[in-house]
């Protein structure tokens, strides 16, 4: 965990003063729904209102961004905050929450005065604006009333600070009251700033002093290369078999966010990816359940065929206002007599072509929904695929590729438009290498990959090589590369399982032909293909690459 309470927000403050104070707010993005970035210069202030991490720290290092969120709160904050300049940062008493004060010239050439709070409290952190009078502008987070019974949290409304109960300040408590409040073990309860791990180290008057008066101390204690601890003051886990020291909070932050990537680019664009793949195959599904259910009844069109015939051969004997007639069924081998109902308002005739035009359109129906069902199948079939390959990327860039993938494949839209740039010449798709001794065995790490390298890099006389029925990367070994013995064969097999959704030693059925006899059909999804001459080997499923 990353532990911060009042007394350690104190600590951090001249920090960013340091690094941001003074300087003029050029550009604000919202990473995603709970944070936000304000851009000063080469230095970005970064905020998380994230339940499991609010903080704000500060990040030299120019990072990509690659998920930008779009909100009214953030066209609020660009409209107040931008070409502003930050002249103030304080701490409310020594209660988590901070305030920026920003201050600019407004198009009348007149001073405007904004209050930016910065509250850390779990899942209710916040980041609320106000005007100069500090009446609320916008706030990140909106609660219901019943949520916020002690405060009102809307625009116009005054800001308020969040106080449950009134603390004294950790600086004028006094050596009576502090004994006091130690013998009771209600230091928490009762002095301001104070977090459960500070109270476990406070065994008397002089340990809350040394506290208070002690430098920031940034350091993250690790248990098998894992963050356990991040802080500013002297506690500790308790467990831990390394220490980090580092000269700035900030550089802790950066290093406990990149250790743990709660903060990640990276985990955040694979959540999101993997959402909407998985609630496209849920759409999938049910779609195919639906066509399938459909085509039950679609099945028996034949019958208003043969009723149609039927009820031709006594349509002479019929008249306008009949509700039914008896005729023999020929279709039947014991000419069993049937009677058929018909619509009285109709003209014999009209029953005649009502029946028959059932029958077309059940025909018809059908066969749609054959050619439905098979669209539908082949998608869910690519995004199974897909959502394999979301699961073992392992950068941001494979994700990024993924990601447009499925923008291409219009499976996903882009929330963010850009500017649209002169078009550059096309960048050839990346892929993924093995070296097998002296040979390079080529294998796809999305379905872009897959398509890319079966039907543009591989030669004709190239072996092809995939799992079968299971989603995975395809294998291409040149023709030159190519040994066409057992030993070697199984060898590539087990790579092609390895690299698929197929469990550790499970047994499968691995393909392999040359790319001459593979064939892509009009219109199918990325990596989609189809062959007839093939050969298959049966491999265990290794639990590494070989």
């Amino acid at each position: 965990m990353l532990y911060l309470d009042g007394i350690s927000l104190s600590k951090i403050i001249p920090e960013l003063e340091e690094e941001i104070l003074n300087k003029k707010v050029g550009k604000i993005f919202q990473n995603s729904t709970l944070s936000l970035s304000l851009h000063f210069g080469k230095k970005k202030l970064n905020f998380s209102c994230s339940p499991s991490f609010p903080i704000c720290y500060i990040i030299d290092k120019k990072e990509e961004r690659i998920i930008e969120e779009n909100s009214n709160f953030l066209m609020i904050l660009r409209k107040y905050i931008v070409n502003s300049s930050l002249k103030k940062i304080e701490q409310l008493g020594y209660d988590r929450i901070l305030k920026f004060t920003f201050l600019k010239v407004n198009a009348l050439g007149e001073n405007e005065k904004n209050y930016l709070y910065f509250e850390i409290m779990g899942k209710r952190s916040n980041i609320i604006l106000t005007d100069e009078n500090e009446e609320i502008i916008g706030l990140l987070k909106r609660f219901a009333i019943e949520e916020n019974a002690l405060r009102f949290l809307f625009k116009g409304a005054k800001y308020a600070q969040p106080i449950v109960s009134q603390k004294e300040n950790p600086e004028s408590t006094n050596r009576e009251k502090f004994n006091k409040y130690l013998i009771e073990n209600t230091l928490l309860q009762n002095i301001d700033g104070i977090g459960k791990k500070t109270v476990e180290i406070l065994k008397s008057y002089e340990d809350l002093e040394n506290i208070l008066k002690a430098p920031i101390r940034s350091r993250i204690y690790f248990k098998d290369g894992t963050p356990m601890l991040g802080t500013v003051l002297e506690i500790q886990p308790k467990e831990y078999d390394e220490i980090k020291d580092y000269e700035t909070f900030n550089e802790m932050v950066t290093e406990y966010v990149n250790s743990k990537l709660l903060a990640s680019s990276l985990v955040v664009l694979k959540n999101r990816l993997l959402s909407k793949v998985e609630k496209e195959i849920k759409k999938s599904k049910k779609v195919i359940k639906n066509i399938e259910k459909d085509m039950i009844i679609m099945a028996n069109y034949k019958d208003y065929k043969i009723l149609g015939d039927i009820f031709a051969s006594v349509i002479y004997s019929v008249k306008k206002g009949d509700k039914s007639v008896k005729a023999y069924d020929f279709y039947n081998e014991k000419e069993i007599e049937i009677e058929i109902e018909i619509d009285p308002l109709l003209s014999p005739q009209s029953n005649l072509n009502k029946i028959y035009k059932k029958y077309s359109k059940l025909k018809k129906g059908l066969e749609i929904s054959n050619e439905r069902i098979i669209e539908y199948k082949n998608k869910k079939s690519y995004l199974e695929s897909v959502l394999f390959f979301i699961n073992t990327s392992e950068t941001t860039e494979q994700l990024k590729n993924i990601e447009t993938e499925l923008t291409d494949e219009k499976i996903i839209t882009s929330k963010v438009k850009r500017k649209i740039k002169k078009q550059k010449k096309a960048k050839e798709p990346t892929y993924g290498t093995v070296e097998l001794g002296d040979k390079i065995i080529y294998f796809g790490r999305n379905n872009k990959e897959n398509d890319y390298l079966t039907f543009k890099f591989a030669n004709k006389n190239d072996i092809w090589f995939h799992i079968k029925d299971i989603p995975g990367s395809h294998i291409i070994v040149r023709k030159e590369d190519f040994e066409d013995s057992e030993e070697f064969i199984v060898k590539i097999a087990q790579l092609a399982a390895h690299y698929s959704k197929a469990s550790v030693g499970e047994k499968v059925t691995v393909d392999y032909t040359e790319k001459k006899n593979l064939n892509k059909p009009k219109g199918a999804p990325l990596g989609f293909v189809t062959y007839n001459v093939f050969k298959a080997i049966i491999v265990e499923t290794p639990s590494k690459k070989i």
